[in-house]
């Protein structure tokens, strides 16, 4: 393998990780926002306005509306978020699909020179 086509291959492994990474990050995500769903779920269903909030290792009393205001903001940053990493990782996937059809024509044509 010629230094073109190692540089071809270092490209795709490293393009891989990505991919790896934003799967990772985007998993980490959806369960964040699923946590905030049935946090927001179990908050309603309570029917008390006595709510706490976990901070540390220290239960605070929290407004019902205050702490309902706070998750769902989280849970929209998180919704941005996801759709950001799947533009990123549409990129990411195009690129190894461009490197990989790179790196099969660079071997065919070195084949093909032998």
């Amino acid at each position: 393998m010629d230094q073109d086509n190692q540089q071809i291959a270092m490209q795709i492994q490293k393009l891989r990780q990505q991919m790896q990474n934003i799967t990772m990050q985007k998993e980490e995500t959806k369960q964040e926002r699923k946590e905030i769903d049935d946090a927001i779920e179990e908050m309603e269903e309570a029917d008390s306005d006595e709510i706490y909030k976990s901070v540390g290792n220290v239960l605070v009393s929290k407004d019902f509306n205050v702490l309902k205001e706070e998750l769902e903001e989280r849970k929209e940053d998180l919704e941005v978020r996801e759709k950001s990493l799947n533009k990123k990782e549409k990129q990411i996937q195009e690129k190894l699909e461009e490197s990989q059809e790179n790196l099969s024509t660079q071997m065919q044509g070195g084949g093909l020179a032998q």
